[in-house]
C-alpha cells in the first residue's frame, strides 16, 4: 500500500510540475500579462494541431503562413536581400523549446523566424496579446543603440488576443518584421515578447 501512494505521488508531483512551466513558459509566445488560458475552440488547439503536421492552410505552414515580409523597394543604400541561418536557442525548460531559426533581410528589412517546439507529453499554454499591446512587446537593439520595434508579428497578424495550446510534439512556426536591415557581420540584441535578451550576429 505505502508503494502504490508512492507512486501516486511521484505521478502527481511531475504533472504539477509540468503544468507549472507550461503556464511560465507558454506565456513566452506573447505576454504573461494576457487574462490566461482559454478554450478558443476550433481556432486553438486545433489549429495548433495543423501546423505541427504540417498540413497546408495552418496559421504557420503552406503559402500564407509566410505572413508579411518588408515591403519597401530595395535601394543603392540597403543590404542586398540575403537569408542568415542562425538556429539559436532562445529558451529551454522540460523539453519546451523556443529556437531563433534564420534571419532575412530583404527591401530594407528584417524578418526573424522563429519556432515554438513542444517535446513534453503534456499541452504547453500559450497566448498572443493584442495587436496594440503587441507592437510594445519585442525589440531588437543595433549596435550603434538604436531600438526598433517590429512593424508586423505573427501574433498580431493571425491570432492577436488568442489563447490556445501547442500538443505534445507539434510546433509553432512564429516571426517579426523590424524596419531595419543590419549589414553583414554586425550585431544586434534580440527581445522577443518576455524572453531573456538574445545576442544575434549576422554571418
Amino acid at each position: 500500500m505505502t508503494r502504490r501512494y508512492a507512486g501516486l505521488l511521484a505521478v502527481i508531483a511531475a504533472t504539477a510540475c509540468l503544468a507549472v512551466i507550461g503556464t511560465l513558459g507558454g506565456w513566452y509566445l506573447a505576454d504573461r500579462r494576457s487574462s490566461g488560458p482559454t478554450d478558443p475552440g476550433t481556432s486553438g488547439p486545433a489549429a495548433a494541431t495543423t501546423t505541427a503536421a504540417g498540413g497546408t492552410g495552418g496559421p504557420s505552414t503552406g503559402p500564407s503562413a509566410a505572413g508579411p515580409g518588408p515591403s519597401r523597394p530595395p535601394t543603392k543604400e540597403q543590404p542586398a536581400a540575403r537569408t542568415y541561418r542562425l538556429d539559436e536557442l532562445v529558451y529551454e525548460q522540460a523539453r519546451l523549446t523556443v529556437t531563433l531559426v534564420s534571419a532575412e533581410i530583404t527591401g530594407g528589412g528584417l524578418r526573424l523566424n522563429l519556432t515554438y517546439r513542444n517535446g513534453s507529453t503534456l499541452p504547453w499554454p500559450v497566448s498572443c496579446p493584442t495587436v496594440e499591446v503587441d507592437r510594445t512587446s519585442s525589440q531588437i537593439v543595433l549596435s550603434d543603440g538604436r531600438r526598433v520595434r517590429p512593424e508586423s508579428t505573427w501574433c498580431a497578424a493571425t491570432r492577436a488576443g488568442e489563447s490556445f495550446s501547442i500538443p505534445p510534439g507539434a510546433r509553432v512556426d512564429s516571426w517579426g518584421v523590424f524596419p531595419v536591415a543590419p549589414v553583414a557581420g554586425s550585431s544586434f540584441e534580440l527581445s522577443w515578447y518576455d524572453f531573456p535578451p538574445l545576442d544575434v550576429r549576422l554571418g
